[in-house]
């Protein structure tokens, strides 16, 4: 994968087995997937809905972690 290490280290989650970015916020999404879009990288982006905290956003990436 040839992300820039800034991208690359917000992905510190796993969700369903792929590696996953959460944010607060759609337009910090947004701009996630603008980033990997122009760094021709499969993702997908999944709203959480929660009353307690909120919705946040998560992008994945659409390759799956070997252990990592």
């Amino acid at each position: 994968m040839s992300l820039p290490l800034v991208i690359e280290n917000r992905f510190d989650e796993t969700y369903e087995g792929l590696r996953a970015a959460r944010f607060p916020s759609a337009s910090e999404a947004h701009n996630m997937e603008n980033s990997l879009r122009v760094a021709k990288q499969s993702y997908k982006t999944k709203i959480i809905k929660s009353k307690r905290k909120g919705n946040s956003y998560l992008v994945m990436l659409v390759e799956p972690t070997n252990g990592s």
